[in-house]
């Protein structure tokens, strides 16, 4: 069955962060958007608000069932950065180091430590350490950079026009279009930006750019060989196969 694609715009209306990569105290965000934050930020799925693991695996499958996917988001022009310095050091009575974490505590208070935990001198309680940059530099996209990713849905699934992406939750457009397809061709063309493990068995990526981000290594510019999505004119659009197999 023909699946239904959508092209979608992305504009950024505040600034936005992704810890794509943290060098030293730099924490420095890719000019693209993972497919696994744009299934979330779009609503395909939903992620509780206790969970305490990743859920990948427990989200993404629904999405495989009903005949969704969503590719990596790609920078349109060349980035635009915006750098901004934090400091988070707490202004606490006591505060100590632990094995890379912090450890606060309110009033006057003093801290002990027993097995490796770090009790309340007062009240006995355990006291749960801070796993969190204390200082340091971001580098964050700034408003008005635009990207663009596809949409593969089976049946008609227009999306948002706003959405929030990164960890503050930055607030961003989006304008779409739907693009008719004829049918599959097998062929050998350039994607702007996949995620590699979830191509079928019959693409094969022949070159291509790694971009190592977690959770999975994306790759710019893949040439890929295989069967193709195309429109009316018989254009190549996007690789057929896709699913979301990394999980």
């Amino acid at each position: 069955m023909t699946p239904v694609l959508y092209k979608l715009h992305i504009t950024l209306m505040e600034s936005t962060f992704f810890a794509s990569h943290e060098l030293d105290n730099l924490y420095f965000t890719e000019a693209l958007i993972g497919n696994y934050a744009l299934a979330y930020a779009i609503g395909l799925v939903k992620s509780p608000y206790n969970r305490t693991h990743v859920g990948y695996g427990e989200d993404l499958p629904s999405l495989n069932r009903a005949g969704i996917y969503i590719t990596p988001a790609w920078c349109v022009d060349k980035p635009k950065y915006r750098i901004e310095t934090f400091n988070c050091k707490g202004e606490s009575f006591y505060t100590a180091m632990g094995q890379n974490v912090v450890v606060e505590i309110a009033g006057r208070q003093y801290v002990t430590k027993k097995d490796q935990h770090f009790i309340n001198g007062v009240t006995g309680k355990m006291i749960r350490p801070t796993n969190r940059p204390q200082k340091g530099t971001l580098k964050l996209l700034s408003p008005q950079n635009r990207f663009e990713c596809y949409l593969i849905t089976a049946k008609h699934l227009p999306p948002p026009s706003y959405i929030r992406l990164g960890k503050f939750m930055s607030k961003a457009r989006i304008n779409w279009r739907q693009i008719a397809l004829k049918g599959t061709a097998t062929t050998k063309e350039e994607f702007q930006l996949i995620n590699p493990v979830d191509l079928g068995q019959e693409c094969r990526i022949m070159f291509g750019d790694t971009v190592n981000i977690h959770p999975v290594p994306l790759i710019r510019r893949a040439v890929i060989d295989g069967p193709w999505w195309t429109d009316t004119n018989e254009r190549p659009v996007v690789p057929a196969g896709l699913k979301f197999r990394g999980i």
